[in-house]
């Protein structure tokens, strides 16, 4: 039986190759994405010869898609609907061989379904993977846009609103060097200074605003964008080390950008709030999780407690953690520092809804 098929093979995959004309469609028509699909289905067929050379079920393990495969490759930007069509079409031509050369007789049950078993398998896992590729693809799509999108805003922010505040912050230095041939008077002097406070805190959010729309650094290196992170938070008495294991390939955009701001924000904790000398930041990135890790020797708060300051920015933490499907611990101890582990389960993983061990 299974020599036949292989003796057979070029037949079979000609008479898939007309359904393919057939059925039409984004698939069918592109070059590229065809030649893709008629080899998905060569290996496809290949798993079934195996299975009924071997008596069981065998699905060889290249069917996985490996992240050293282009981005470009035709199945991440292609319909699941038109995945899901043309797999079946290609069942239906596997199924009408097998039952030609098989029949219904009892003795040929067994062979019939172990060859079926086998070809359903291979089919779903390998569209499967096209599935979750074509997921990758369009979240890949949907950051690019964000990202264009936060620049956008960011230059409107600073070509606009930041040259009507600088204009105004400088009226107000010339009104200071202008005052001084003028007698006081104590409302004006009020509204002035009042006029400088607001001033001066709007243009601090602004440049907090655009600092954070322009987040396309951490998904291109999560350790380049940190360190110059850390060099703007620390001063010169703070020590901030920074250690990553595993390959940031491994995490997706949306997730290196979500844990840069919460390691961000917590080493900013460490050092405004709680006065640390040393901040020690451990990443672990691996294909099914990420593990971050910041330790530092201030002065610790009582977890029981919301803390006197930084409250706000922890909450923000945990919310950035959820985001991206993770959890956040903050463990502490007056006088004895701060522990922070942030956990996010990451694509590659077997159950993406773990939680830590």
């Amino acid at each position: 039986m299974a020599s036949g098929l292989e003796a057979d093979r070029a037949e079979i995959m000609a008479a898939y190759d007309r359904v393919l004309d057939e059925l039409g469609g984004p698939i069918a028509s592109d070059p590229l994405a065809r030649r893709q699909l008629m080899t998905n289905a060569e290996h496809i067929l290949t798993d079934v010869i195996d299975s009924l050379r071997a008596g069981t079920v065998r699905v060889d393990g290249g069917y996985r898609l490996t992240l050293q495969e282009s981005p470009a490759r035709p199945a991440r930007a292609v319909q699941p609907r038109e995945s899901l069509r043309t797999g079946a079409a290609f069942f239906d031509v596997v199924q009408q061989e097998l039952l030609r050369r098989l029949g219904f007789e009892e003795r040929s049950s067994q062979l019939l379904t172990l060859a079926f078993r086998a070809l359903y398998r291979s089919m779903t896992l390998r569209i499967g993977e096209e599935l979750l590729a074509h997921k990758g693809y369009l979240l890949d799509v949907i950051h690019k846009a964000q990202v264009e999108e936060r620049h956008r805003i960011g230059r409107e922010l600073h070509d606009h609103v930041g040259l009507w505040l600088s204009t105004a912050y400088r009226q107000l230095e010339l009104y200071d060097l202008d005052k001084n041939g003028k007698g006081p008077c104590p409302a004006t002097e009020e509204r002035i200074t009042a006029a400088y406070d607001a001033v001066r805190e709007a243009m601090r959010i602004l440049r907090e605003i655009t600092s954070d729309l322009r987040l396309s650094e951490p998904s291109s290196g999560l350790e380049k964008a940190l360190l110059r992170a850390f060099e703007a938070v620390a001063t010169d008495d703070p020590t901030v080390q920074l250690k990553i294991n595993g390959d940031e390939i491994w995490a997706p955009p949306a997730v290196k950008d979500e844990s840069f701001l919460v390691v961000r924000e917590a080493v900013r904790n460490a050092v405004v709030h709680g006065k640390s000398k040393l901040v020690l930041v451990r990443i672990d990135i691996a294909p099914h999780e990420m593990r971050i890790y910041v330790d530092d020797n201030g002065c610790g708060f009582d977890t029981r407690r919301t803390p006197a300051s930084g409250g706000m920015g922890l909450s923000i933490m945990r919310e950035r953690a959820e985001l991206v499907r993770g959890t956040l611990a903050v463990s502490s101890t007056p006088g004895q520092g701060t522990h922070v582990e942030l956990f996010i389960p990451l694509p590659g993983s077997e159950h993406g809804s773990a939680r830590g061990r």
